[in-house]
């Protein structure tokens, strides 16, 4: 595991990348992001775990902390998917370049956030394929600013408050004024979606657009009774063996 650091719009976004022990020829990697407010750790250090097991079969994985989480710059209040979608953009511009990684065989993980993060950025850049837990569908609803008036707290007081962290008017006007299924639809490489059947924030109806959109090239996961973060031991394990494995096969 090495620091790397990647520039963008003046901000420093702070990450770490896994390489595979040895490596003699360029090698695949994947991009890991994260959910809204958490870091390149993710919950109970999941992306630490699927970076370690991804390096020791042969893949490099790169971690990192989007504007304002973590330990990049930035302040939380300027945080929206446009941006972070350029984050990850940036990102896999200095992976290209690395002379350890192989560029035509770069890959997108996200979680939550990350997961809608990533479903649009892989249609703007050459991303060979896609992983998502649990995809955040806040953004993906309603495709007019005037929605931000169902989010009351956010006229009010021009934010809210949401696991300690601002969600302000120009993250959900951003958010809202993506047609983000259209969008994530241009994608035409393999899917992997994996959620749980008790996640509020990713009821079935949402389940059945990214049926519709990926179609045959979706693979889909449900892990029963369970919610958005997929609470217990065996399930994060087998999270993380089911992504691993897919993505060996499909980079």
């Amino acid at each position: 595991m090495e620091p790397l650091n990647v520039e963008h719009a003046g901000r420093t976004l702070r990450g770490v990348l896994h390489l595979p022990r040895p490596h003699d020829a360029p090698v695949p990697a994947v991009v890991l992001c994260h959910g809204f407010g958490a870091n390149r750790m993710e919950f109970g250090n999941i992306f630490v775990k699927l970076a370690r097991d991804l390096a020791a079969q042969g893949v490099a994985a790169y971690r990192f902390d989007f504007a304002a989480c973590g330990e990049s710059d930035g302040d939380f209040a300027e945080l929206t998917v446009t941006n972070q979608v350029a984050q990850v953009g940036a990102v896999l511009e200095a992976l290209a370049s690395h002379r350890a990684l192989d560029p035509d065989r770069l890959s997108l993980l996200g979680m939550s956030l990350g997961g809608l993060t990533a479903s649009l950025a892989a249609t703007e850049n050459p991303v060979r394929t896609l992983a998502l837990w649990a995809p955040a569908a806040l953004a993906v609803e309603a495709n007019e600013p005037d929605e931000v008036e169902y989010w009351p707290e956010i006229v009010e007081k021009g934010y809210d408050d949401l696991f300690g962290q601002p969600v302000t008017r120009r993250f959900t006007e951003d958010g809202f004024g993506i047609d983000s299924w259209t969008k994530a639809a241009a994608f035409t490489g393999p899917v992997l979606l994996a959620a749980g059947t008790e996640d509020e924030l990713f009821p079935d109806d949402v389940i059945d657009h990214y049926r519709e959109i990926y179609a045959d090239r979706l693979e889909l996961h449900l892990f029963e009774d369970l919610d958005h973060c997929f609470e217990t031991v065996p399930a994060r394990a087998a999270l993380v063996d089911l992504t691993a494995e897919f993505l060996l096969r499909t980079m």
